[in-house]
């Protein structure tokens, strides 16, 4: 159920509050206005700084009625015998309903029992999220949505029909940029709209790149969000040849024609593997892939100080990744986010930010590709990993034989340099156990020690190189072998090649030495 059609169903059963979450006023005016209009409400609105004023139809604007900036005085004026058939919007009341301020909480209580027939609603409208203990029972809570692409195309005409320049927005135009603005408010888009104008006494579809840098900055301040720009293909990924497999025909599901074929959308993939092996890079490059916007969310910044604020906030970022449809949500080592759960060391916040997800997973509507990353299995709750939440758990194993010499490959190809001079049969029997990270790392060190030579890189610098680093396969192996037996009847495997056997720790590494016993200790 939309907004609109809920609020118009609170009002007209004669709700006495609700709270709406929203940041955007406008529209929320606009909606009372509409359903007052409908219902023949009269409809007042009030702030700390303006006092009370009341919508005049005739000339379609609020007009002064009552200066007043208590609450507690304006609530009581509402609970008056003479006011009937009327809304009220107490505009950014959350710092009054705070517990410092339990009158007014108890004042709102009471005009809750005022008799339906008396046809009066209080809106209270606060940016984010209150959890009020006292008003759970009494008043619902309504969550504004962002706009939708038809509201975002009305704030677009509205600023570009009265400008007197030639590059005016086309059909084509001004679909693309109506596309690129999904997830904006209509503050957000109007501003950003007239800053382009501003700057490029134009606005096109070669401007939406200026859209998209603004949107990103948007999107930063929510501190929980950060937009990534599609970057690489799966070109750049060595190996992995089941999940991009996957990934290519689920990518096409997302036209019209899919859909009229009778495809779902598909829900997201779950990533599990070996740290450095691949699968924040194939994170990034999904977006590239399938040209869809990519959200990385970070749960370790969800949550906040205050009662409530966590879930708000994780709510807030999720709504966005719905606004901006269809796009990526981008959840990397979620574990690490979700640390908190078995312990309830912090009052159960993260049990209901893992339950918020967790739904939202489940019954969200918009086109929202959820990918999420993990390398510790035993940290994740087992609700999680069933089926519903993830269409499909791929598990990314060490780079087989011919993965890493397509992993040396690509990494030499990057750095400018004739992959034929090269001996890949060499590189791989050295890297057994090696990562694509540690490949990568690999690469690298071998071109400082070809610099530091006065001389062009070569088979036997990266040799050298492979030979100082020391694998996290040696210090890892027998969490990888239990990685390995958990995926085979768990999880479908990232490549086609089968597990290689783990080097055997050199014979000249070094041991700890034996450490004496203590005499305190029995």
């Amino acid at each position: 159920m939309n907004f609109s059609t809920e609020l118009d169903i609170l009002i007209k059963s004669h709700t006495p509050a609700m709270q709406v979450v929203t940041y955007e006023w406008q529209r929320l005016y606009g909606f009372c206005v509409g359903t007052s209009v409908d219902h023949k409400l009269d409809l007042f609105s009030w702030s700390v700084v303006s006092g009370l004023k009341k919508w005049d139809q005739n000339i379609k604007s609020f007009v002064e009625e009552k200066d007043d900036n208590d609450p507690l005085d304006i609530l009581d004026w509402f609970k008056g015998e003479d006011i009937k058939n009327s809304i009220l919007i107490l505009e950014d009341f959350h710092p009054f309903i705070s517990n410092e301020k339990f009158q007014v909480i108890r004042a709102i209580r009471e005009l809750c029992r005022t008799e339906p027939s008396n046809r009066k609603t209080i809106i209270i409208q606060t940016p984010f999220m209150m959890n009020i203990k006292e008003f759970e029972k009494e008043i619902p809570i309504l969550e504004l949505e962002l706009p939708k692409e038809e509201t975002i195309e009305a704030i677009l005409k509205s600023i570009t029909e009265d400008l007197d320049y030639d590059s005016k927005p086309d059909l084509d135009d001004e679909r693309e940029i109506i596309s690129a603005s999904k997830g904006l408010s209509i503050m957000e888009a109007e501003w950003t709209y007239r800053k382009i104008i501003a700057e490029k006494h134009k606005i096109t579809k070669n401007e939406i790149n200026l859209i998209i840098k603004e949107k990103e900055q948007i999107i930063k301040k929510s501190g929980v969000l950060e937009y990534f720009h599609p970057q690489g293909d799966f070109n750049e990924v060595g190996g992995m040849e089941n999940l991009k497999d996957w990934l290519g025909k689920r990518g096409k599901a997302f036209s019209n024609d899919a859909k009229e074929f009778g495809l779902v959308s598909p829900k997201g993939v779950m990533l599990l593997g070996i740290p450095g092996c691949g699968k924040s890079l194939v994170s990034k490059t999904i977006a590239n892939e399938w040209e869809l916007p990519l959200l990385k969310l970070d749960l370790g910044s969800v949550f906040g100080s205050l009662v409530g604020e966590s879930e708000a906030r994780m709510r807030e970022a999720l709504a966005l990744a719905e606004a901006i449809s269809p796009s990526i949500l981008w959840i990397d080592e979620i574990e690490k986010g979700l640390s908190g759960i078995s312990s309830g060391g912090d009052g159960g916040t993260s049990a209901k930010v893992f339950g918020t997800l967790l739904t939202w997973m489940q019954e969200k509507k918009n086109e929202v590709f959820v990918i999420s990353t993990a390398n510790d299995i035993s940290a994740l709750p087992p609700e999680l990993l069933r089926k519903g939440r993830f269409d499909e758990i791929f598990f990314v194993d060490l780079p087989s034989e011919t993965e890493r010499e397509d992993i040396f490959k690509i990494h030499i190809e990057k750095k400018n340099r004739d992959i034929s001079n090269f001996d890949f049969e060499m590189l791989r029997n050295k890297s057994v156990g090696f990562s694509g990270a540690e490949i990568e790392e690999a690469v690298n060190e071998a071109l400082f020690i070809a610099y530091d030579s006065n001389k062009e890189l070569e088979n036997k610098d990266i040799q050298e190189a492979l030979e100082k680093t020391f694998p996290l396969s040696r210090t890892m192996e027998s969490t990888i072998k239990d990685l390995r037996s958990w995926a085979k009847v768990r999880a479908r495997f990232a490549s086609n090649g089968t597990s290689e056997e783990l080097p055997k720790p050199q014979d000249d590494i070094p041991t700890l030495p034996q450490e004496k016993s203590n005499p305190f200790i029995k």
